[in-house]
């Protein structure tokens, strides 16, 4: 071979080694490493995640984005906390690996990062992928310790499923599979001082209730002494209620009354109410000047506590004072 041949193969050789090198670099994953945040490309591509499924404990949260919110499927769509789901999406991002820990599978439940579905798991897994089946994120939380010298970062034991090593990481991300963590508590809330006029109807039984100066008072008062706090807190009925559960569609169980309140600027809030066992069940519907700001509450049944019952749709025995004993 004469050497100026030689000396091309070589050359060529050396280019194609260099070539693969390049391509090698380019489309193989970077090995994980303690400081390097565990999904680093992730928040590039988080605005195209339509689904986040979280399991643990035997309980599954389905976040499904619809319309540009984020809904529980397990509630029928339900619209959920914007600030939790921005936590958790901020906490993907900023989740970084600080020491690795073990590889021995039999250690995994110590540090909660053993399969859920494991007898006596407290592991938490988080997936999210796009709407066509993308996964973006997928891993397992562990255990978590709130570092307090410093104001450091929370730091949580993490595992991707498909690996068998687990990490020790810093950061918060608020992945709950208890379905109910997620719900938007606030109902409606409406101010004692905007209350005019109530009707409450039972059967055949009506209680009206009207404003007179501070307070509200009762138009057809029942026989006996009517207590004047219990009626004063029928104005008070819309005021701060939250929910304990939600479902969608038609109140379930039995109905037990209709309340109808009118507000002094011309809002009308009618609510229905039904008890399912032990259960308080209510429906909103709104009407007159600025109905539209409750439309959303429409079309959904929410399970209230046992209390708000006697101030929303009382019956006349609720509101009759009892004669201290003599």
């Amino acid at each position: 071979m004469k050497p100026a041949t030689a000396l091309a193969l070589l050359l060529l050789g050396t280019a194609s080694v260099a070539a693969g090198l390049q391509l090698r670099l380019h489309t193989e994953t970077p090995p994980q490493g303690a400081g390097q945040l565990m999904f680093p490309a992730i928040a590039g591509v988080l605005p195209s995640a339509q689904r986040i499924v979280v399991l643990g404990s035997g309980k599954t949260s389905t976040l499904v984005k619809q319309d540009g919110r984020w809904t529980l499927a397990e509630r029928g769509a339900y619209p959920v906390q914007p600030q939790k789901m921005r936590a958790l999406l901020a906490g993907l991002t900023e989740l970084r690996l600080l020491e690795p820990r073990t590889t021995n599978p039999s250690l995994f439940a110590r540090l909660g990062v053993d399969a859920p579905d494991a007898a006596h798991s407290t592991s938490v897994a988080l997936k999210v992928a796009t709407d066509d089946g993308t996964v973006l994120a997928d891993l397992l939380l562990g255990h978590r310790s709130q570092r307090s010298q410093g104001g450091l970062p929370e730091t949580v034991y993490v595992r991707r499923p498909d690996q068998s090593r687990a990490w020790l990481a810093e950061g918060r991300i608020p992945a709950d599979a208890d379905a109910q963590s997620w719900l938007i508590r606030e109902v409606i809330d409406i101010p004692a001082d905007r209350m005019q006029h109530v009707v409450v109807t039972h059967g055949a039984d009506t209680l009206t209730f009207e404003r007179k100066g501070d307070g509200m008072q009762m138009v057809n008062p029942p026989a006996g002494k009517p207590d004047e706090y219990r009626i004063g807190e029928i104005g008070k009925a819309l005021e701060a209620v939250t929910l304990a559960d939600v479902r969608a569609g038609a109140l379930p169980g039995v109905a037990i009354g209709q309340t109808v309140f009118t507000a002094t600027d011309g809002l009308v809030i009618a609510v229905a109410l039904a008890r399912d066992d032990k259960q308080l069940w209510a429906s909103f519907k709104a009407s007159g000047t600025g109905a539209e700001a409750f439309q959303g509450l429409q079309g959904w049944a929410f399970q209230l506590p046992e209390w708000r019952q006697t101030a929303l749709a009382p019956v006349a025995a609720d509101l009759i004072g009892t004669e201290p004993a003599k």
